[in-house]
């Protein structure tokens, strides 16, 4: 009997007896025949002959949202203003516009849920899967969405040096793919691959590119490959990365608004709904509600906040900074909003890594040492950095995962991090890091010891907290100084491997495996050891050859890959983090700091309990497409 596993909406039942699956009903035909319902905006463009009829606009079988608990059925209209800190901060806009292949559940304890792809399969041996679309998806600009555009991505993006330096470590085991029909192709495997459902098609499954994230699973082939040195004479890879990435307003999407106004120096972008959006609410209303979003280009944190406490934001979660959440508090009755308090996904607020693969052979020496590792650790007072920092809403605690996460471990939650300088001390003379005169310790002969942590600052709390352990390191005599530096540069040289003591926030607290950087070397983004994340990454080919210890680890997760047994991969997985914690590969100071939300009163269906966490794109599985304005946006 083969391992077939087919998933369906509670309200969208699928149909597909030539694959044998159960003969079901289908509620969404029952709707289309009462007629499906749609914007003025777009009912308008209709009725001027400028779009055909919502019901050839949607799919033969659209998505069906589901209202969750305390949730409404919503009214058309309105503008959505959100924050925006200018390119790089892709995010603000991407993680409202989540429409992958397959999609993150709402309740993290669910299985993955049906996206573009509506029901999917696998062999006896969990080589080939097969993917079951949508039948009659369209792209924003009226075109047929087909598994061509699987294929364009498979052949001219994802195996194309130029664009893609390497395969990611989801498809590495891809062989071929076989298209059966326009919305139905089965991937082949040379091995099982447990890593296609969550990684490939939840969290990777998106529009290529995402952002700045040189990931996805499908391209609109029909608008890009004119562009394409392949596919064209008068193609090249500048024209395509210009014209395949999010903010170009005329490459078509999937995703429920479009962006249509956007140029250099802009202080307003534009998204608008996108006419050909495969979802509808339970009632048959095509979404999204809202018809337009406008992002608006602030300087920093600084700017989102003064926009947030002015009410000046309908609803974001991106950049609202919790040490001014008793400003807003203060304010939100006068502007017409509320907070809500999201639980984050983030094992450590602040987090450091002492990079083991340092270029400078004596301080990579000393870093790779576990002792040393865990006398630095005893050596941060997390209760004063939880209070100072994070208005004592955080936890202390070292574990890279969350209690939420089925790899969390409660006897490593806070291993090594009970705030014990004495014993830190014993430990640090222990290695030979003596005392100077100036009583700032020197390697064992004699020359000096400086430590430099690096950080772009980004995360709320993240400057404060490196000061204060600054503080603490000085204090028991490692010299210590912290370097903020933009974005931009300090992710440069984190990857390029030039960082002492990186830092950042450890968020993946849920589902750690999806994205495994801050478990072990996985690529240049695991700045515990940047080269040897290179090495594991290139198989081989690049970077730097590990030591035994991490090879060690590398295996493991070779190990899950190729697991299927959720239960198994949950084994492997327990015993990952537990290695990487017990040995101080990533140094967790405070975590799970709420994430504060800004929510005009008048913007509804924002759920309350949601579980924020980059890697499932808070709040892209809340449906950012079904939330509204109680009045229309008037």
């Amino acid at each position: 009997m083969s391992n077939k596993r087919v998933f369906l909406t509670a309200v969208t039942m699928i149909l597909v007896a030539a694959i044998a699956l159960p003969v079901v009903g289908n509620t969404n035909q029952a709707k289309a025949q009462d007629g499906y319902k749609e914007a003025p905006m777009l009912a308008d463009k209709v009725a001027a002959g400028e779009l055909p009829p919502v019901e050839e606009r949607l799919p033969e079988n659209p998505r069906v949202v589901e209202l969750a608990e305390g949730d409404t059925i919503g009214v058309y209209g309105g503008i959505w203003h959100r924050a925006w800190r200018g390119l790089d901060d892709f995010h603000c806009y991407g993680r409202v516009n989540y429409d992958p292949a397959l999609r993150w559940p709402q309740d993290p304890a669910d299985p993955v849920q049906a996206g573009l792809a509506e029901a999917w399969e696998w062999n006896e041996d969990n080589t080939e899967l097969t993917l079951f679309f949508r039948k009659g998806l369209k792209w924003s600009d009226g075109v047929p969405w087909t598994v061509e555009d699987i294929v364009f991505w498979w052949e001219a993006i994802e195996n194309d040096e130029n664009i893609t330096a390497s395969v990611h470590s989801e498809w590495q085991t891809l062989e071929e793919l076989v298209v059966v029909d326009d919305s139905t192709i089965t991937l082949k495997f040379s091995a099982p691959n447990g890593l296609a459902e969550t990684v490939g098609l939840a969290f990777h499954g998106n529009q290529w590119p995402l952002g700045f994230e040189r990931f996805g699973f499908y391209a609109p082939k029909h608008y890009l490959e004119q562009f394409h040195p392949a596919y064209s004479d008068d193609g090249s890879y500048e024209a395509f990365e210009e014209a395949a990435f999010d903010y170009n307003v005329d490459r078509p999407v999937m995703t429920a608004w479009k962006i249509v106004e956007y140029e250099a120096g802009t202080t307003l972008m534009v998204a608008e709904r996108n006419p050909y959006y495969y979802a509808v609410d339970v009632e048959g209303n095509q979404l999204p509600y809202i018809d337009y979003q406008y992002y608006h280009l602030v300087e920093g944190t600084e700017g989102v906040n003064l926009m947030g406490v002015s009410g000046e934001l309908d609803m974001q979660a991106r950049a609202i900074d919790l040490a001014q959440y008793p400003v807003y508090m203060d304010n939100a009755e006068a502007n017409d909003y509320h907070m809500l308090m999201w639980p984050q996904a983030m094992a450590s607020s602040a987090t450091l890594w002492f990079n083991q693969s340092y270029g400078d052979e004596m301080y990579r020496d000393l870093f790779q040492n576990q002792d040393f590792r865990i006398a630095m650790s005893y050596a941060i007072d997390r209760n004063t950095i939880n209070e100072i920092a994070f208005l004592g809403q955080g936890v202390p605690r070292t574990e890279t995962v969350v209690p939420a996460s089925p790899y969390y471990q409660e006897d490593i939650e806070n291993i090594y991090g009970e705030f014990d300088p004495t014993t830190a001390e014993a430990m640090l003379d222990e290695l030979g890091l003596v005392k100077d005169d100036d009583g700032f310790r020197t390697f064992p002969d004699g020359s000096e010891l400086l430590l430099v942590i690096e950080t772009s600052g980004t995360g709320t709390g993240v400057v404060d907290t490196l000061e204060l352990i600054a503080e603490n390191w000085n204090a028991i005599g490692m010299k210590t100084e912290v370097e903020v530096m933009t974005r931009e540069i300090y992710w440069d040289r984190a990857g390029a491997n030039e960082v002492m003591v990186a830092s950042w926030t450890t968020d993946r607290g849920l589902v750690p495996m999806v994205d495994p950087i801050y478990q072990f070397p996985f690529d240049e983004r695991s700045w515990m050891a940047p080269a040897y994340g290179i090495w594991y990454r290139t198989g081989g080919d690049q970077g730097e050859e590990p030591p035994e210890y991490l090879k060690a680890a590398m295996d493991l997760y070779d190990e899950y890959k190729v697991t299927t047994d959720p239960d198994k991969q949950v084994e492997i997985g327990k015993e990952l983090v537990r290695i990487s914690t017990e040995g101080v590969w990533t140094l967790g100071t405070v975590g799970m700091v709420p994430n504060p939300v800004v929510v005009k009163d008048n913007f509804m269906n924002v759920g309350e309990d949601h579980t924020a966490d980059w890697i499932i794109m808070t709040p892209g599985t809340q449906d950012p497409a079904h939330y509204y304005f109680a009045d229309g946006g008037e």
